[in-house]
């Protein structure tokens, strides 16, 4: 099959931005809802999402490109063999990628026992564009339903989150600051004031260790 570009809007940066704007939303409201903890995950510069209903997914970001594949367990494709394929006509690094951070992440046991990659959709692109052997109708029905919120810009992706969380003004006026200090500085930890972790809005210890976790995993701290 031969790859095309998706559409005008999808870049590598910013669905970076997406996914960091997810991530900071998800590491305030898990305080609240510790049993989300699941849902979102970043392994150094790998972005993990799950839904709980069979859908997962995972985007790597590197510093050229990033590579992103999702499995979504109701559907089957049988147009497509190995996972892999999913990234036909894509370039060596993209495929090295791949290989070795991406589909690490989306493994299911196969006939032989021996865990193997498997994903129902995929793709892959740089600053400019994004590209995949599916369009993008296929690529939402096949698992890419899970970064909808992502790809939003800013401003409606805020409310829907403010919406999925049912968060309160003080912790979305949260999620906004330490967005803007995260985006602006990628080069030093983010260090959470009392007054901004009392923001959260919780006490429950279970709550707070999964919200620090969260944090620490895209490079924000907690202060004393």
């Amino acid at each position: 099959m031969k790859p095309i570009t998706i559409t005008k809007g999808w870049n590598k940066h910013n669905l970076w931005k997406g996914c960091i704007l997810s991530s900071i939303a998800h590491a305030i409201m898990v305080a609240h809802y510790p049993e989300l903890s699941y849902e979102h995950s970043w392994d150094g510069m790998n972005y993990c999402v799950i839904d709980g209903t069979g859908g997962r997914a995972t985007i790597t970001f590197s510093e050229k490109y990033c590579v992103a594949a999702f499995r979504n367990d109701n559907v089957t494709r049988s147009d497509v063999t190995a996972a892999i394929d999913f990234f036909e006509g894509a370039p060596n690094e993209v495929l090295e990628l791949a290989r070795n951070e991406t589909l690490e992440y989306l493994l299911e046991e196969g006939e032989d026992g021996v865990p193997i990659p498997s994903i129902t959709t995929a793709f892959w692109g740089d600053q400019d564009n994004m590209i995949s052997i599916d369009n993008v109708v296929r690529i939402v029905l096949n698992g890419g339903y899970l970064i909808e919120r992502q790809l939003m810009e800013y401003n409606l992706a805020v409310e829907s989150w403010r919406d999925y969380y049912e968060m309160r003004d003080e912790q979305v006026e949260l999620l906004k600051s330490i967005y803007t200090r995260k985006i602006k500085d990628l080069s030093n930890d983010i260090i959470l004031t009392k007054k901004e972790i009392e923001a959260i809005g919780t006490s429950d210890p279970e709550g707070l260790n999964e919200s620090e976790t969260s944090f620490e995993e895209i490079g924000i701290r907690w202060g004393n």
